[in-house]
């Protein structure tokens, strides 16, 4: 199955589950080429993640805070810890491995393993992420650490709800065991190790305290913009679904997504717009206006900055 969407709610939760119950770890293949604008969506998930890029350069959205990760570098990401990507080539063709696991596959929450080494880590709110890269020798050996995880599960691993992944060659990729959860669970307690064995290394980052809530604002927002681009609205309205002021509303959508509601709301109905131009028999000056655009001449002046082509040329795959 080709996954290019995340279910979440309103406050950017992801809402898949990872794994089972018995065994809390899913892995998984971000084909980030595959989603809208090669861009996988913010959000996050009381469950720890490590992912490494491939395919292509990509820039990592933690929080507030967007850097630029080469073909190669892992990321160990944090509970609860809001985080997106996109490619840097829209050409590329990214496809990241990934894990999404409990901290209970390592040990359980009353343990003395869990309060002495795994509660300081997931409960540290100055260490949302570590990047991991290979020119560095314990991060080289945890990204080999999770090449082995990788080829196990790729090789024996329950699909999940997203159904089959697609097969990837990694180092370790004729790796056998005939007990795969217990070999996984072990390379991740070696992960865990190196983690927590160089945690003063790693640099300090300032995280807001009032960050989380400004999440669930922005998201309020758009998931009002998504419900309503194609009905006239306006700042206030945008505002008013997170019940703010407007400054507030503004400021959320540039610490976040780095534009305004009012552009954002633009650059949406552009991307509605494209869709509905490959799939709908209806005239162009149809698809504008229910995609919310009131007046048809802005339409294709909008369309042709963002797209760098006219409506008809992309509808005829001049693209």
């Amino acid at each position: 199955m080709k996954v290019n969407t995340i279910p979440m709610n309103d406050n950017m939760r992801e809402l898949t589950q990872h794994g089972s119950v018995g065994f809390p770890i899913q892995y998984y293949v971000d084909e980030i080429f595959r989603f809208p604008n090669h861009s996988v969506p913010l959000h996050w998930h009381p469950e720890l993640e490590f992912f490494v890029v491939r395919g292509g350069d990509v820039y990592i959205q933690i929080g507030k805070q967007v850097f630029q990760a080469e073909e190669g570098t892992g990321i160990f990401i944090n509970a609860n810890v809001l985080h997106g990507f996109w490619q840097k080539d829209e050409n590329a063709r990214c496809q990241c491995p990934n894990i999404v696991f409990s901290e209970e596959l390592i040990a359980s929450v009353g343990s003395r393993i869990y309060q002495e080494y795994i509660r300081p880590i997931t409960m540290d709110g100055q260490m949302p992420y570590v990047l991991l890269k290979p020119d560095n020798l314990w991060e080289k050996e945890i990204l080999q650490c999770l090449d082995r995880i990788f080829s196990l599960l790729q090789k024996y691993g329950d699909c999940g709800i997203f159904g089959k992944t697609p097969v990837l060659a990694f180092e370790n990729g004729e790796i056998a065991s005939p007990c795969y959860e217990m070999a996984v669970q072990s390379e991740l307690n070696l992960v865990w190790q190196k983690l927590f064995s160089h945690k003063s290394e790693d640099p300090r980052v300032s995280f807001a305290k009032n960050e989380h809530l400004l999440q669930i604002r922005t998201q309020k927002m758009l998931c009002f913009i998504q419900n309503n681009y194609d009905k006239p609205i306006s700042l206030p309205e945008i505002a008013l679904a997170a019940d703010v002021s407007k400054s507030e509303a503004s400021r959320c959508f540039q610490a976040y997504l780095h534009t305004s509601p009012v552009r954002y709301l633009l650059w949406y109905r552009i991307e509605k717009a494209k869709q509905e131009l490959l799939k709908n028999p209806g005239t162009i000056e149809q698809i504008s206006r229910e995609c919310g655009f009131q007046s048809f001449s802005y339409f294709c002046k909008m369309f042709r900055i963002q797209t760098g082509m006219t409506a008809k040329e992309y509808r005829h795959g001049k693209y």
